[in-house]
């Protein structure tokens, strides 16, 4: 199959990566040293356990240079979703499938706007990866990745599966792939705001009392408004669930916080401030979230104005 990856980052990269064994791979990114990189030498991935894994996608700055795609990977931030397909309208045609595996809830409304939702797959990765520099990349776990059509149809989903699972991914369809989104958005929303407001690292959220407090106080009324949405959590148990995840990630700096420290804006209208819209879509409030949402909005004011 002829895949993008849009935003070649260190997840869209292990992807890519990956896919690129099996299929025919195009990288779409920006960032022009990573490209030339991969152009020129491949892509390195380190693995956990010590070995490198060698892969050669191909890779390009523009979606024109990439063209039409039977199957295009989101892995650009959220808040940029909408914007970055727009841009790489080159990549889908009358049949394109489009996949998000990104971080935050939301993704697939926004894929909607460019792709009848039946060819719309929505997911989540329990996989780990960060960057090394231009063409290399470290793995840091693997885990399974989960998939589910935004719409009633699984087909698109079962053959995106297919795909990945031949690529050596182990993933599975969900019709229920909007509880899974949840379930790691409260993960999302335990750790990520906290630790960059008190710039540390993740498992001080359950280290701290205070601030094991604060993450259970912002879960807690995520679970309520993801519950009067017709889902069925229940609170302790994805409170547990986000504080051993913080315990398992402990020396890791949340992607929030490492926005804070780099400058650069942040993903809180898809984490925290995805509950608030969800809230008042409901004639609810959310006021835990809400003031995160603030708080961070004030970090980035005094570096971004």
């Amino acid at each position: 199959m002829k895949i993008a990856v849009l935003g070649a980052g260190a997840m869209g990269s292990l992807y890519g990566g990956y896919l690129s064994r099996k299929n025919d791979v195009c990288l779409v990114d920006v960032w022009r040293e990573h490209v030339d990189a991969i152009n020129a030498r491949g892509l390195d991935i380190d693995e956990a356990g010590g070995s490198i894994t060698h892969v050669s996608p191909r890779a390009v700055t523009s979606a024109q240079d990439a063209g039409e795609a039977g199957l295009v990977i989101v892995f650009v931030k959220s808040i940029n979703t909408a914007e970055a397909l727009e841009s790489a309208a080159a990549l889908i045609g009358s049949e394109t499938i489009v996949l998000t595996l990104q971080n935050g809830y939301g993704n697939g409304d926004d894929i909607a706007r460019f792709v009848p939702r039946e060819r719309v797959v929505v997911g989540t990765t329990s996989h780990g990866c960060t960057m090394r520099g231009p063409g290399h990349i470290f793995h840091a776990g693997s885990g399974p990745t989960h998939v589910g059509a935004l719409g009633r149809v699984q087909s698109a989903a079962r053959t995106v599966a297919a795909v990945l699972s031949e690529s050596g991914f182990e993933t599975d369809c969900s019709g229920k792939v909007m509880e899974l989104v949840w379930g790691k958005l409260f993960v999302n929303i335990a750790i990520n705001a906290v630790t960059a407001l008190l710039d540390v690292p993740n498992g001080f959220v359950q280290s701290d009392g205070h601030a094991r407090e604060c993450a259970a106080l912002l879960v807690r009324e995520a679970v309520e408004v993801a519950n009067a949405s017709g889902m069925s959590f229940d609170a302790d148990a994805e409170i547990e669930n986000a504080l051993a995840v913080a315990v398992n990630t402990g020396g890791n700096c949340s992607s929030m916080r490492a926005d804070v420290l780099a400058r650069r804006r942040t993903e809180i209208g898809r984490i925290n401030g995805a509950v608030v819209k969800k809230a008042g879509e409901l004639g609810l409030d959310a006021p835990y979230n809400r003031m995160v949402s603030l708080l961070i909005g004030c970090r980035e004011d005094t570096y971004l104005n």
